[in-house]
């Protein structure tokens, strides 16, 4: 059933890439219009491996040229990455991770050019307290900035700031480079002031659709894929209670981490919650005409040497995803690292994972 499933999928795929697919911003720039197409044909060939600040940094590296992780173990860079947005709100050099925005703008260029693919998330501050995104105790922030709200003003000053950001990222023709944006993610927890007990469902909807309308009617931005990403959720409905709605989202995706170390019990728990998880984004973006994404997922130092061939790839193989992106492996924490650097127990079976046929990593992606 599972086999039949995933052929199944793909086969759909393959129809939809045969057919000119739209964004949901109806003026994306043509790049963007054809990075869309593109994914939908690059999931029918397999599952992009996808890893966070891949360029910027490493597990003891910070800002060395050609330089990653990844590249390290596998000798080739991942298909995908992903940046981080956090602190750009404030007007700052560099980002709540220390990488510089002018750096990321290099790094992104460079990864088009190889024919990867970028995605953003923006942890930005709570415009209420001055505090960072995890200061979550209170339930009025979301509120606030919608329109009417005390700090509407000043929050739209916020999105031009994220809106000049997109803006800037060209290529060498000056063409924008289209990128996909994840913005307010894992909202099903409560752990960032645009959680589940911070706002609403109807709030929360309200703030996607205001900052969809504000970076593309008013600011012009025309070269982003808007991906939709809660935490992992038990159902379906749970999953589309605070979704905008199919025109304001193109890749639908999920969060989900393997916490508990090598306890099997654990890793059987992750594994049930990534298929339950990848069903519903599967069967939902089957019947909307999305795409469907893996936002985040991984387990902290890597603890299980077989993570990536035993506990991830059995499940994930079955399904129709366009990518698996891993979070990020830290300079300045050495515990905190999602993909195996040189040396460590799981390096080799990270390797096998990214030789599999299915997965695609960036040499297999073409320009």
């Amino acid at each position: 059933m599972k086999t039949y499933h995933l052929i199944t999928g793909i086969l759909l795929l393959g129809l939809i890439a045969c057919q000119e697919r739209m964004p949901v911003d109806k003026q994306a720039t043509q790049e963007t219009v054809d990075l869309y197409n593109r994914l939908f044909v690059l999931t029918a060939e397999g599952i992009m491996v996808g890893h966070q600040d891949d360029l910027a940094y490493g597990h003891d590296w910070y800002r060395e040229a050609d330089r990653s992780d990844v590249k390290d173990v596998t000798g080739d860079y991942p298909a995908v990455t992903g940046w981080e947005l956090g602190h750009i709100e404030l007007g700052a050099e560099y980002n709540l991770d220390s990488i510089y925005f002018s750096d990321m703008k290099r790094y992104v260029k460079e990864i088009y050019a190889r024919g990867g693919i970028c995605t953003f998330s923006w942890h930005g501050d709570n415009i209420a307290t001055g505090k960072t995104a995890w200061d979550c105790d209170q339930d009025t922030v979301v509120k606030s900035i919608l329109p009417k709200g005390s700090s509407h003003a000043k929050y739209l000053t916020w999105l031009d700031k994220v809106a000049d950001f997109f803006l800037d990222l060209k290529d060498d023709r000056n063409c924008e480079l289209p990128v996909v944006f994840r913005m307010y993610h894992e909202h099903t927890g409560s752990w960032f002031w645009w959680g589940a007990k911070q706002c609403t469902p109807e709030e929360y909807k309200q703030l996607w659709i205001m900052t969809v309308e504000y970076l593309r009617d008013v600011k012009n931005v025309h070269n982003l894929l808007y991906a939709y990403s809660p935490a992992d959720v038990e159902t379906e409905e749970q999953y589309l209670e605070r979704y905008p709605g199919d025109e304001y989202v193109d890749i639908v995706a999920f969060d989900c981490y393997a916490y508990g170390g090598n306890n099997p019990e654990s890793l059987a728990q992750y594994q049930e919650k990534m298929r339950r998880n990848l069903q519903i984004i599967t069967d939902y973006a089957e019947q909307a005409n999305k795409l469907p994404t893996i936002g985040e997922t991984g387990m902290e130092s890597i603890p299980d040497s077989l993570y990536f061939t035993h506990t991830l790839y059995p499940v994930v193989k079955d399904f129709p995803v366009s990518w698996v992106l891993f979070w990020r492996n830290a300079c300045n924490r050495p515990e905190h690292f999602y993909v195996p650097y040189l040396g460590h127990s799981a390096a080799a079976d990270f390797k096998r994972f990214t030789e599999e046929p299915r997965v695609l990593m960036s040499g297999r992606l073409g320009n």
